[in-house]
């Protein structure tokens, strides 16, 4: 593959989140590493210029276009991982060590800090799927609460600002501020964001936050890619449906995006949800890799 010869001098990406950050994203990291990118021109969704710190600013376009799905064999020809549910680390990627880019002291405190993140939108033309409902958020803050320093967050929750690339499938309203509200001592990113919008742009602020943590919740979707690239974390994905299980996991960038890889706890139901939960207070960060207690891991 000769990319200086095949490629366009415009690589536009259209699609959601979770395949920009796991498919296309790590091709241009890797043309701009080898030196192939050159001077072409990267074009992409409002607010995602933080996720390519190594271009020059000339060289990335935002497009305020919402986000679409994209089929697979609708993508382009010149990308790698098409079907970003089955690649095998292609040899054309490099993904960015954004924990080394975004490392940083915001928000210190003397407990470890948790990123809870949701989503409550329509999915694949339906209602919502995978997201935590509220007796589950409210289970999390109950025994996590004590042990971590936790940041919620969830689109929807709050309006998104200009900087924020909104997706085709729209939010819904979750009672979760309800369940918050008795949690104070929880932050919510997206009231972070508003509050410290003219010093950094959502993005900038979910990147540093991320570069802080080695431990998250999520649910299946964008995020669990994106926490993926995180080397060392422990990550509890709340899946109840998505194709990632049969292949991404296990062997698809959740294994081989990040040095060390996280550990993957998967959870399809509520009770499998509650067990793996227990196992976040006894997890221990030694250097830059968390460990789970073998009684409880």
């Amino acid at each position: 593959m000769n990319c200086a010869e095949n490629l366009p001098e415009e690589l536009r990406f259209e699609g959601e989140f979770g395949a920009e950050i796991n498919s296309f994203l790590p091709f241009v990291h890797w043309l701009w590493h080898t030196g192939e990118l050159g001077a072409r021109r990267i074009v992409t969704y409002r607010g995602m210029a933080p996720f390519y710190p190594f271009l020059a600013a000339e060289q990335i376009i935002c497009s305020p276009e919402p986000r679409r799905y994209i089929a697979p064999a609708d993508r382009p020809i010149w990308l790698p991982t098409r079907d970003d549910h089955a690649p095998r680390s292609p040899a054309f990627e490099l993904f960015p060590n954004y924990r080394a880019l975004y490392r940083n002291d915001l928000f210190a405190s003397e407990k470890p800090l948790l990123i809870l993140h949701n989503k409550f939108c329509t999915e694949w033309d339906g209602p919502p799927i995978n997201f935590l409902p509220p007796d589950l958020i409210a289970e999390t803050l109950a025994t996590l609460s004590e042990h971590f320093h936790i940041i919620y967050s969830r689109p929807g929750i709050a309006p998104p600002g200009a900087d924020y690339s909104a997706d085709h499938q729209p939010d819904h309203h979750l009672a979760d501020r309800e369940i918050l509200a008795a949690f104070p001592e929880v932050q919510i990113l997206e009231d972070l964001a508003a509050e410290l919008s003219q010093v950094y742009t959502y993005n900038q602020l979910k990147l540093m936050l991320y570069a802080r943590t080695h431990f998250h919740i999520t649910v299946q979707g964008g995020n669990a890619h994106l926490a993926a690239l995180f080397g060392g974390s422990l990550i509890l994905i709340y899946h109840r449906a998505g194709h990632e299980t049969r292949h991404s996991y296990q062997h698809g960038h959740f294994a081989y995006a990040a040095n060390p890889a996280p550990t993957l706890l998967i959870a399809q139901n509520p009770e499998q949800f509650s067990e793996a939960l227990a196992s976040f207070p006894s997890a221990r960060l030694i250097g830059d890799r968390v460990h789970l207690d073998p009684i409880t891991g």
